[in-house]
């Protein structure tokens, strides 16, 4: 069965792929994207490595453990351009230091909050066996020292997440996405939390547009269900911000990016928005086609999802089911 599930899976996102190199063909025939990865410990995420062709990539990862083993797996690959950064990123240049915990995702510049952790299952991986010094930079010098513009990041530092933005004062600017890790507990001593997030990146134009992965703690075993502890949430600029005030390349890649994280919604609004622009009419339809497109796939699963809850509501009437993208 698990074999059966694991084609049928492979399959689909195969199709989705496909789907999505070939939207990315259409709207970006000669450009890519720069993509800023910030802890990027299992190399990039399997939206973006899918459809690496189109990618600038620049992976951030301290951690000695893992920095290794992405490089091995980015290197080999086909990006039209990458490069591993091993230096912290952090508000400021200079030094920090590193808590190695026994699990390498764990790790942080944060101490972990042993008080929470033990109220759930594993709180050993917590454990800091090592700390390290390691140099640190800001997302705003890598930017000047890649000579890249980055149009997407992902932020994955287990807590320092809004020490790296506010060190990227200046890069955000170019910035069309950002997905990061927010928490809504305290999994390390004195981080920030979601709402801090929120705020400094509202206060940079950016709309929070999903939460896009969802991980909840339960006292005896990890089941995805349980407390809301953290997630992953996508921020993006207003889709009528882009229309009215970006070029048109900033405008194909605000839809490419669209396309990478399926938001055919996001789509058919900058389509909208863009609609006065003039000499722009083939752009847009193209833009409009795609959106539909992806709201048509979207909608599928939507169907699918409510049924398996009609269903599942038969034992359980206040369970829901919900789609993330």
């Amino acid at each position: 069965m698990s074999n059966l599930k694991t084609t049928i899976k492979r399959f689909a996102n195969k199709r989705f792929d496909s789907f999505t190199k070939n939207s990315l063909t259409t709207l970006m025939p000669n450009e890519s994207i720069s993509f800023l990865d910030v802890g990027a410990a299992n190399g990039a995420p399997p939206r973006w490595s899918a459809i690496r062709e189109f990618i600038d990539y620049c992976a951030v990862e301290p951690d000695p453990r893992s920095s290794g083993e992405v490089l091995q797996k980015e290197t080999e690959s086909r990006y039209k351009s990458e490069r591993l950064i091993t230096k912290a990123l952090w508000n400021e240049s200079g030094e920090v230091s590193l808590n190695l915990c026994r699990k390498a995702m764990t790790s942080s510049i944060y101490e972990p909050n042993d008080e929470f952790a033990k109220l759930f299952p594993d709180s050993n991986r917590f454990d800091i066996i090592k700390r390290i010094k390691l140099p640190c930079t800001t997302i705003d010098e890598v930017t000047r020292n890649s000579g890249l513009q980055f149009d997407a990041i992902k932020l994955d530092i287990q807590g320092a997440e809004l020490n790296a933005l506010i060190g990227a004062e200046k890069s955000l600017t170019s910035v069309l996405a950002i997905e990061v890790e927010v928490e809504f507990y305290a999994l390390y001593r004195n981080q920030p939390l979601f709402d801090s997030v929120f705020n400094f990146l509202k206060s940079h134009g950016f709309d929070l547009i999903d939460l896009i992965a969802l991980y909840r703690w339960s006292p005896r075993e990890f089941t995805g269900l349980g407390q809301l502890t953290f997630a992953d949430a996508l921020f993006m600029r207003p889709p009528e911000k882009i229309a009215s005030t970006a070029t048109e390349l900033e405008i194909r890649k605000y839809a490419s990016i669209c396309v990478i994280y399926r938001r055919g919604d996001m789509l058919v609004r900058l389509a909208s928005a863009c609609e006065h622009i003039n000499g722009q009419s083939e752009l847009v339809d193209k833009i409009s086609e795609i959106g539909f497109a992806i709201e048509k796939k979207n909608k599928r699963t939507i169907t699918l999802f409510n049924f398996a809850s009609k269903v599942i509501q038969v034992f359980n009437p206040y369970a829901r089911a919900h789609v993330t993208h």
